[in-house]
């Protein structure tokens, strides 16, 4: 009996999945296979198998016997792995089987668009196409990754496990993501990693005791990892390792990642001492006897649950500083769990684990008040006509819906898709991006990716630095502003002009409507409308093509996605001339620009930025040079806090004929505050 209901519940996924994706496909303007590369890259996301991640097609023959294709690809500077995606879709209504030796030819497409990468393919390329830049960067970089990951995605099914292969120097290690194991991967609990170290193959034992042992097979052991030990086996397995882990790896920019690098490399044998160590979870392990005592073998479904953090900055600072491990000894915490019980277990191992960085109740953000209240107001309030924006808080939710829907017939199920449309969704990534975009016009941050950017909202949230006010004003705001997001995509997307940077070119376009406009647009009308004005289309349109022209002369040479990452491209924009001849109603809330240079909506500043323009503007020449010469030696002040000073030292030259921008003011306001503190000023 429970076998069958497993096997109803499988029928009724794959079922419900190719209705998904054929609903998506059908409203959505890309390629099939680049929308199912959408819906797989954000359950192998959730499940901790990749960060964050770019979507492109490329495709390219490059000889009678070579083809080149990717459907996506992820960077992790952590480990300094690259991901290349592959996507084979299916148009059936029903499981096709596909042939082993077509997986191979797409692992086979996908590895010779690295190694053609590593030979300048770049070179042979559009400047404009998608593939430019990451091709670029594997030139560039080629030297520092050490492994690729090929994923092989595909709505079929293939009875095969992908091998790796070694070639030129590189591992891939290449992975199949079918259906089948995309249905074991959307069930919500960790997919099994098969991990298993054999540790007789390292040089040193890993030496350990037995701790404590309890009735229920649950046993825990002490163990001291070799630095070099450790590193190998995170230069073996990656982030693999880490995804039963609750939180990703914090960048080296934090201070304890810092320390932990500066005791790798000026004190390694102390390392034991000011370390916690990691804390580990397997479900086999085999211990040997010698007359030192009690070593570790091997084991099996090796995860590390706390202590990510230690582990990848070991590896990095051994990768990038060749620092020398032979003193580095790594405590760790391994504790025996049976299969059936890690989805109960883990989780209270790594809310409860003593570790150096506390895992707030805030990082289990689901449950965060703020998406608990937008989620409550997205159950209570329609559109004029009656429709329900869906505010999804976890992944599947959507999904989950209408499978109980289809419980209650074929009308229900239908009522339901006409209220609650797919195009009428949100997630909290969503929503964080809203808001770096639209509330701090930050779409720098918005480009680090959905992962980063959503850590960084939730950063401001619990730091009590956002004031909007949760209600329904609130929530139609958002909703109009998804409306703004979902029409400039598609915009952007049926300019043939715009062939690249697709994804930056819609935050910076955003950002740059909000800053020109004081965010003071009439989203009432867009949220009456669903939709927005022909003129506001048409601006976007004007707009969202000077800002690709823009980003690409400003990057001058550099990588184009990179740069948009960085706060300085924002400030070049910012001074760029957007202009329009015809107001949109949407603007009836921003004061007369119409036939006017936009920029005349920067006077629109709030009261706190007139008052730093005009604290930086009081400054005299010879103070901003005594202040900048005093920030420079300090070293407390970040590289672009000083470019910024200097570039406002240049405007006082002429006697500010260019104004301060209120974040340039904001930025030279913390490095003035100190000078004064200092009395250097």
């Amino acid at each position: 009996m429970k076998s069958d209901f497993k096997q109803k519940i499988k029928s009724a996924f794959y079922k419900d999945f190719f209705l998904r994706t054929k609903n998506e496909i059908e409203d959505s303007d890309d390629q099939p296979n680049s929308v199912l590369t959408k819906i797989y890259t954000d359950i192998l996301y959730d499940n901790g198998t990749i960060s964050d991640y770019e979507l492109l097609y490329f495709e390219k023959e490059i000889s009678k016997n070579t083809n080149i294709k990717i459907s996506g690809y992820s960077f992790s500077e952590e480990d300094l792995r690259l991901d290349l995606f592959i996507t084979h879709y299916d148009s059936a209504n029903e499981i096709k089987k596909i042939e082993p030796k077509k997986i191979l030819q797409l692992i086979d497409s996908a590895k010779n668009f690295y190694l053609q990468s590593t030979k300048k393919l770049y070179e042979k390329m559009n400047a404009k196409e998608d593939a430019f830049d990451i091709s670029k960067s594997i030139f560039k970089n080629s030297k520092d990754i050490s492994t690729v990951r090929i994923f092989v995605l595909t709505n079929c099914e293939c009875d095969t496990t992908p091998k790796t292969t070694r070639e030129s120097g590189i591992e891939f290690q290449n992975y199949l993501f079918d259906i089948t194991r995309i249905y074991s991967s959307s069930l919500g609990g960790p997919e099994s990693t098969n991990i298993r170290i054999d540790f007789s193959k390292f040089n040193q034992k890993v030496r350990c005791m037995l701790a404590h042992k309890t009735t229920d097979k649950i046993s825990s052991y002490m163990a001291f990892i070799p630095g070099e030990v450790l590193y190998n086996i995170y230069r073996l397995f990656g982030q693999r390792l880490l995804n039963l882990n609750v939180r990703s790896f914090l960048q080296l920019g934090t201070k304890i990642n810092k320390g932990i690098r500066e005791t790798l490399l000026t004190e390694p044998g102390r390392f034991f001492s000011y370390n916690n160590g990691i804390v580990v979870v397997v479900d086999s392990i085999e211990i040997d006897h010698d007359k030192e005592g009690s070593y570790i073998t091997s084991a099996t479904g090796f995860q590390i649950v706390n202590g990510g953090q230690t582990t990848a900055t070991l590896f990095r600072t051994k990768k990038q500083d060749n620092a020398n491990f032979d003193k580095v000894v790594v405590p760790a915490k391994i504790t025996l769990v049976n299969k059936e019980d890690l989805e109960k277990i883990v989780p209270k191992i790594s809310e409860f684990a003593n570790t150096q960085n506390i895992v707030k109740k805030a990082d289990f953000s689901s449950s965060h008040p703020f998406h608990m209240s937008i989620k409550d107001l997205s159950n209570k309030i329609r559109t004029p006509e009656g429709q329900q924006w869906f505010y999804e808080r976890m992944r599947g939710e959507y999904q989950m819906q209408k499978m109980k829907e289809r419980d209650l017939g074929k009308n229900k199920k239908s009522k339901y898709l006409e209220t609650s449309p797919s195009n009428m969704k949100f997630t909290k990534e969503d929503l964080a991006k809203f808001i770096n975009c639209w509330h701090y016009t930050d779409p720098h941050v918005a480009c680090t990716g959905a992962q980063k950017g959503f850590v960084t909202f939730m950063k401001y949230l619990n730091d009590k630095k956002f004031h909007e006010k949760i209600d329904d004003v609130f929530f139609e705001k958002y909703c109009a502003i998804s409306i703004l997001f979902n029409r400039t995509s598609k915009i952007i997307k049926d300019n043939d002009e715009i062939s690249g940077y697709r994804s930056q070119v819609l935050n910076y376009t955003i950002s740059l409507i909000s800053y020109h406009t004081s965010r003071k647009i009439n989203f009432d009308l867009i949220w009456a409308d669903q939709e927005l004005s022909h003129q506001f289309k048409s601006l976007i349109n004007k707009w969202s093509y000077k800002v690709y022209e823009t980003i690409q002369k400003t990057a001058k040479g550099k990588n184009v996605s990179e740069w948009c990452k960085n706060e300085e491209c924002w400030e070049d924009l910012m001074d760029k001339n957007f202009s329009f001849t015809e107001t949109p109603p949407e603007f009836t809330n921003v004061k007369k620009i119409a036939g006017k240079p936009i920029k005349a909506v920067k006077e629109l500043f709030s009261p706190e930025d007139m008052d730093n323009i005009k604290k930086c503007k009081s400054l005299s020449t010879r103070d901003w040079e005594k202040m900048i010469a005093w920030a420079q030696d300090s070293e407390e002040f970040h590289f672009v806090q000083l470019q910024i000073a200097t570039s406002l030292w240049m405007q006082s030259l002429t006697n500010w004929k260019k104004q301060p921008s209120p974040k340039q003011a904001k930025s030279a306001l913390k490095i003035i505050d100190k000078a004064e503190e200092a009395e250097i000023i």
